[in-house]
């Protein structure tokens, strides 16, 4: 992890006190671009792109106001910190993308060399472990001996009283395993967005182009769900649009009278002969007679 730092005189400074008079959200942009830009390696350059995204309202106009403070210059496609690296007096300020990618790959290489010299012990010690419990007649603590089974007594078929020599009890058969799953197979998770420098890295260390990868991945995904929706509702709506098209009970806005019609010539038909069919069963005088 990298750190934007801050002068501790930069509170009584006369360009951050002028700022601060004029227009204190530029400070506000001044210290998210910084830490954007050290968490990005990107030594100091904030792009014009980058701007609404770190401060959404009025980033332009702020920008300007650094450059007027000489906090920024403008540069081509963005702007870039002054005296990012050092002051003029050659204090050192924040590393440089070289010094970050040495210093990381310095910690992985500290952190395989660890790994390989932990392991290395380790199998020291139980390799003396192990030796110790063979001179003392014991069985090394890794090796585990399973206790003998006790044999049932089971009366022999035939005998008098059940009495009869022991037998042991043969192993009950593992069942087959069904030739299906009772547990349905999870699908395997989408691979995770990066950007092409960690796009086959298992292990990417912090990286704000992966994170924008990511957006974008996900930003896509959701648009085309939208799309599929409006798809799928559009078809709907075509289709109750031919349905009351061809209706000739309804009209134009698909009711019949007050009713919303089902757009289904033979439903009057078969609801009167279920009602003569109900009124012959119970014996009712009139096939619209209610029951009694």
């Amino acid at each position: 992890m990298t750190w934007f730092k801050v002068d501790d005189k930069f509170h009584s400074h006369n360009k951050i006190r002028k700022v601060l008079a004029d227009e204190p959200a530029a400070l506000a942009l001044w210290v998210v671009a910084g830490s954007w830009s050290s968490d990005n390696t990107t030594d100091g350059v904030i792009p014009d792109h980058q701007l609404p995204w770190l401060f959404p309202v009025g980033a332009d106009e702020l920008a300007r106001k650094l450059v007027a403070a000489r906090l920024w210059r403008r540069v081509r496609g963005g702007y870039e910190f002054h005296e990012w690296h050092a002051d003029a007096d050659g204090t050192k300020r924040n590393p440089s993308r070289e010094e970050v990618e040495n210093e990381r790959r310095k910690k992985a290489e500290a952190g395989r060399k660890g790994g390989l010299a932990s392991g290395k012990t380790r199998s020291k010690q139980q390799a003396r472990a192990s030796a110790s419990a063979s001179a003392d007649g014991e069985a090394p603590a890794e090796r585990v001996v399973e206790p003998p089974t006790r044999p049932d007594r089971e009366p022999l078929q035939g005998s008098p009283g059940g009495r009869g020599t022991a037998r042991a009890r043969e192993p009950r058969r593992p069942l087959p395993s069904p030739p299906w799953s009772s547990t349905p197979a999870r699908a395997s998770p989408p691979p995770v967005a990066r950007c092409v420098e960690h796009e086959h890295d298992d292990n990417p260390p912090r990286c704000g182009a992966c994170e924008r990868a990511r957006q974008a991945a996900e930003q896509d995904a959701y648009e085309t769900r939208v799309d599929a929706r409006h798809a799928e509702l559009r078809a709907k709506t075509g289709d109750r649009r031919r349905a009351v098209e061809n209706c000739p009970l309804c009209d134009e806005q698909g009711y019949r009278g007050s009713a919303l019609c089902n757009h289904d010539p033979g439903a009057e038909a078969r609801a009167s002969r279920g009602r003569r069919l109900v009124a012959e069963v119970m014996g009712w005088s009139a096939p619209e007679q209610d029951q009694p």
